[in-house]
Parts: structure tokens; sequence; C-alpha cells
């Protein structure tokens, strides 16, 4: 009986972080452009600069969308390299953004420091772009707006 009650508890949770997971709100009033972002258990400020007449307080925008995809491709690789055991210190993902005939492109620069061969690197390359937010802009997607 303990054990169900205990499954049943661990599945609670993880529905309770799949759906936190899946919501985020962003709130702003009118400080240009300072925007509270939360997703219930974190919060985080999402601005422009002062030159496009933010008050650079945090990411904005798209930087924080570069940040998504570079961390998500760090933690991704990490567990991959965690995984496999391989000697592997310190990652690091650079993330640009650029355009080529109209489509937008994501470049993603990856460091590993430690000691892997060539067909690793190959590997985690492969890897890369398996990572939840590499799917997310790589897939079609609709947005759906509501204004209330």
């Amino acid at each position: 009986m303990f054990h169900k009650i205990l499954i049943s508890i661990l599945f609670l949770k993880f529905i309770a972080l799949n759906i936190l997971a899946k919501m985020v709100k962003a709130t702003i009033n009118k400080e240009h452009y300072a925007c509270s972002v939360t997703n219930g258990s974190h919060e985080i400020v999402v601005d422009e600069p002062i030159e496009l007449g933010g008050t650079h307080k945090g990411f904005a925008p798209k930087g924080l969308l570069m940040a998504s995809l570079a961390s998500c491709v760090a933690i991704t690789l990490r567990m991959y390299i965690d995984r496999k055991e391989w000697a592997v210190d310190k990652i690091e993902v650079e993330v640009n953004i650029s355009v080529e005939n109209a489509e937008t492109i994501f470049v993603e620069d990856i460091t590993c420091t430690g000691n892997l061969t060539e067909e690793q690197k190959l590997r985690l390359e492969d890897i890369a772009t398996k990572c939840p937010v590499s799917k997310i802009l790589t897939a079609g997607h609709e947005i759906r707006s509501q204004v209330r």
C-alpha cells in the first residue's frame, strides 16, 4: 500500500511539474519595456535595450530565445556525455542568429573542454539537434492569439 501511495505522489509531482513547464505568463505595466515573466515557480525580467527605448533590466526577447536554445543544448549534451561517461569538464554553447535568403538561421558554436575523439564530436553535433528547444524551433508550428 505504501508503494502505491508513493507512486501516486511521484506521479502527481510529475504532472504538476509538466503543467508548470508549459505555462509562462508575461506582465508589463507602463515602464518601457520591462516585462515580468513567471512560470509559477521562477520569475525573470525581459526588457529591451536602452537604444530601443527599454530600461535594459534583462534579456531582450530575442536574446532570451537564444539563451533558451543555448542552455537546452548545453543541458542535453551534459546529460548525454554523463551517461556515456566521457571526459568533458565544461560545455559552452554560443548561439547567434543570422538571416540567409529571408530565413532565420540559428548558429551554434559548441566548445567541449575535455578529451573527445572526432567521432564523439560528430555524435555530439547530432545530439545537439535533439534538445527540446531545437526540435521546437525546427518544426512547423502555429501561434494562436486571443485578446480578452
